[in-house]
């Protein structure tokens, strides 16, 4: 009787969907390297600009791999101050006449000062990334938990499963091994018997055919032989 060898069953690692950690603060620093151009463009920084860095924000906080959320969400703040000071003193700048000092006291004050101005998008941009981070990473845990319950209930099911086979394929085995011992011990009780019978049996006695003697031979008479004539010696003669 075959039986079915336990199954193992190996729990692997769900691998990360999503954009990996340094793609997503790849993308926002493109985002926010547009809004610089855009700006440059219209000799002022607006809308497009922020809408660059809402937009990238929020895009990497939903796509971003799960284990790669906090990297990126904090980096939004610092890669927004750094671009919103580079992107002011670019636009700067380029409206400033010829021959103005490049670091001067003012251009690093107005360069600074968007850095303010548009803080209010920047906390909200940053606050609305937070939470989509936090529900991702919730309801990530939630299904390894999931997954993981249903892992130990199939695993319990598969063990259960292999307990039952085992137990099945032990008893046929020892009723197997039982009908065999039992027909072995048939078998030698009855070559026993037939033995013990053969030794104490009596053979019957045959009775014997008489003993034929073998027939006489019939001697016919023989004729008898005529006297023989002497012959007459000078003895005879002389003696008689």
């Amino acid at each position: 009787m075959s039986t079915s060898s336990p199954r193992r069953i190996r729990t692997q690692a769900p691998e990360p969907a999503g954009l990996p950690t340094w793609s997503g603060i790849a993308i926002v620093l493109a985002a926010l390297i547009t809004g610089l151009l855009l700006s440059l463009n219209a000799q002022a920084m607006g809308w497009p600009y922020l809408a660059c860095f809402a937009v990238a924000g929020l895009v990497v906080a939903a796509f971003t791999e799960v284990r790669g959320l906090f990297l990126t969400v904090a980096s939004l703040p610092l890669l927004f101050g750094i671009m919103t000071i580079v992107t002011a003193w670019v636009v700067g700048r380029s409206l400033a006449p010829d021959g103005t000092a490049a670091f001067s006291t003012t251009t690093i004050v107005t360069a600074i000062y968007p850095l303010t101005q548009f803080f209010p998008v920047l906390f909200g941009t940053t606050l609305a990334a937070t939470v989509i981070a936090v529900a991702r990473i919730w309801w990530s845990k939630r299904n390894e938990k999931v997954n993981d319950t249903r892992a130990i209930d199939r695993r319990r099911r598969t063990a259960e499963a292999d307990r039952r086979n085992r137990a099945t394929a032990s008893r046929a085995r020892t009723q197997t091994n039982k009908v065999t011992v039992e027909e072995l011990v048939a078998r030698n009780r009855q070559r026993s018997q037939r033995t013990a019978e053969g030794r104490y049996a009596r053979p019957e006695r045959t009775a014997r055919p008489p003993r034929q003697e073998p027939p006489r031979e019939v001697r016919r008479p023989q004729p008898e032989e005529p006297p023989r004539r002497r012959h007459r010696r000078f003895d005879d003669d002389l003696y008689s």
